[in-house]
């Protein structure tokens, strides 16, 4: 049995690295001759800065794999236990309650919504077909939840916009508390308590991870595009650049696609137009990633926690800004403090469009105001730009779903956020699945 996968990214290098350990023959395509995808860090001069995810989460698939690429000593743990996350309503920033019970003792919410909270279990539950998160959040818990909770909370996830979203494809575990309980907040008091996972770095940035992971490969191919993808008498044929080894002139019994939707998209046009033109459909948020420094002493508001969520409603310029050197200080010069402004998403598309210089101009004045800030300038700032950053779990992605499953029956698979979910956590989680099911198929494949 032989496998093609095409993309190094997280979901691709995950995968063949769980298909190496299974004794799977694999050969993994890479365009760039870097791998990592949306995994992205760089040093300029004094500054790590981390231009995808700027931390992870650790669970298990995450911490097993941290141990077998021996990175233990590379993991770098918040300085602060203080994990506390903030909404920005009317000027001033509130700690979001640890829980939901929490939101009735605070000043946070007009009290008709503490009212409208209180009666959440009186709410009957509803099927509501293709169920928006809003529509969930509104009809349960009422519209100001929606706007100063919701809305910030999924543009910090998502980078998306509630009112698309599917509660069924990024909330799941929500309408099941509904369904089986009746009420999310008695389905919520009614589970164990599980700790919080704990968030970490690496000490010379997040792209240590793939770059490790590839260092453990036996047939990774970067600076190979593969162009298309043909099937021949129930075998898989690849057209590649650049195709040195003569890959192909390979037959593969199984194709993994772990690419952004659009890239596999381009991809499969000819092979599988069905599946394509769903792919085509699937929207991706544009985002924009600015860090701006600051000397300590300049900044008047005490950054005790993660960071801070920016409601749309009062029209910020940001969606949210991570206090990245209360978390990870070895980030920038001690006497600095370093943060991380994410512009644009599905909720502000056209603000992460705008030039660079009014971006970075925009995002140090909000700064300054937000923070007490006294500088006139920063002392160090940094954009990035992603035109499509995180896939939109909407309407759209629902055929994607639906037509990747059937494709499997062909042998050909999907390895990739817009179907393993946005965090690396999960893409990892999905690798390790799927090359299990790929390995189950390796006797009918002989």
């Amino acid at each position: 049995m032989r496998v093609a996968i095409i993309g190094a990214g997280i979901s691709g290098l995950a995968l063949a690295y769980y298909l190496q350990k299974l004794g799977i023959r694999y050969d993994l395509f890479e365009s760039e001759a870097q791998v990592g995808g949306v995994i992205k860090s760089t040093r300029q001069g004094a500054y790590q800065l981390e231009l995808g995810p700027h931390s992870l989460q650790m669970n298990k698939d995450l911490q097993e794999l941290v141990r077998e690429l021996k990175l233990e000593d590379q993991v770098v743990r918040p300085a602060t236990n203080n994990q506390n996350r903030y909404i920005k309503k009317d000027g001033e920033y509130y700690c979001i309650p640890a829980s939901p019970r929490k939101l009735l003792l605070d000043s946070f919410f007009h009290w008709r919504t503490k009212l409208k909270i209180t009666q959440e279990a009186k709410v009957p539950p509803q099927e509501v077909p293709e169920e928006t998160v809003s529509h969930f959040f509104q009809r349960r818990f009422g519209q100001e939840v929606v706007d100063y909770l919701v809305k910030p909370m999924v543009a910090g996830i998502y980078a998306g916009d509630p009112d698309k979203l599917l509660l069924e494809k990024t909330f799941p575990v929500l309408k099941q508390l509904e369904r089986t309980h009746g009420s999310v907040l008695k389905g919520i008091d009614l589970q164990k308590e599980l700790p919080r996972k704990p968030y970490f770095s690496l000490l010379k940035g997040l792209q240590t991870l793939p770059q490790a992971i590839a260092s453990k490969l036996i047939s990774l191919h970067v600076n190979h595009k593969v162009e298309m993808v043909h099937k021949a008498k129930g075998k898989y044929l690849l057209s590649i650049q650049h195709d040195v080894e003569g890959l192909a002139d390979e037959e593969f019994d199984a194709v993994v696609v772990a690419l952004p939707a659009h890239a596999a998209a381009e991809l499969l046009d000819y092979t599988t137009p069905g599946f394509a033109a769903a792919l085509h459909n699937v929207t991706y948020a544009p985002m924009t990633v600015v860090h701006t420094a600051y000397r300590k002493h300049a900044v008047g508001y005490p950054l005790d926690g993660f960071g801070a969520w920016h409601p749309q409603k009062d029209e910020p310029f940001s969606s949210g800004t991570v206090w990245s050197s209360s978390l990870f200080p070895r980030i920038c010069p001690d006497d600095e403090v370093l943060f991380t402004s994410f512009v644009g998403g599905s909720q502000a598309p056209a603000l992460a469009s705008l030039p660079d210089a009014d971006i970075l101009l925009h995002v140090h004045e909000e700064l300054k105001k937000d923070y007490a800030i006294s500088s006139n300038l920063p002392v160090f700032q940094h954009c990035y730009r992603w035109p499509a950053s995180l896939p939109q779990a909407d309407l759209f992605i629902t055929d994607a779903h639906l037509m990747a499953e059937r494709m499997e029956q062909d042998h050909l698979f999907a390895c990739a956020n817009w179907i393993a979910g946005p965090t690396v956590a999960d893409c990892i989680k999905y690798a390790k699945r799927l090359a299990q099911k790929i390995y189950s198929l390796r006797l009918s494949l002989q």
